[in-house]
């Protein structure tokens, strides 16, 4: 499957895309070495060059209506699902997903109007990310939580780009985009 190009949309779009996932970094009032790096491979990755990435990583405090408009506007590039994915990733590049981060994954999960137990299915899938390696053969656990995020993307017809993180580590991510 040939995945779409998130490149092709406006730099104001890609740059408050990933200033909400910034926003998610730092929500719990620092970021951290692994939330600056991913960050600034996202950046990279959307094509953006240093003045974008500044505004980005700058501090910036969004309110709810904030966040809804800016949503709202990746909603209308049909970008929300890799939005939701991406922002999943950020929350769990440290590891463990703070209270801040949830209340604001829940926040975009009611915007999309995921089910709650789609919603966990994708939680699950990012934590099973974290544990692989595609040099040995896959845990069945990992295997089964990877295949129901598949077949979810499927059935709901979920639009991923290449750009949007499936799974922190680069070669895993790969393996993933891979098999969809």
């Amino acid at each position: 499957m040939r995945l779409p190009n998130i490149c092709r949309t406006s730099v104001k779009t890609r740059v408050n895309y990933l200033s909400l996932i910034s926003h998610m970094a730092r929500i719990d009032n620092k970021l951290d070495k692994n939330e600056v790096e991913l960050l600034e491979k996202m950046i990279g990755n959307f094509g953006l060059n240093e003045k974008h990435k500044e505004r980005i990583i700058k501090t910036q405090d969004y309110n709810d209506a904030q966040i809804e408009a800016i949503f709202n506007e990746i909603k209308s590039k049909k970008l929300h699902y890799s939005f939701f994915l991406d922002l999943i990733a950020m929350a769990v590049v440290d590891g463990v997903i703070m209270d801040e981060e949830k209340i604001m994954l829940g926040q975009i999960v009611k915007l999309i109007g995921i089910p709650r137990d789609d919603f966990h299915n994708i939680i699950n899938f990012a934590h099973s990310t974290l544990g692989m390696d595609v040099n040995i053969l896959i845990d069945p656990m990992y295997s089964y939580v990877i295949n129901s995020f598949f077949d979810w993307v499927h059935q709901k017809n979920v639009k991923i780009f290449s750009q949007t993180t499936l799974a922190i580590d680069d070669k895993i991510d790969a393996y993933l985009k891979n098999k969809l």
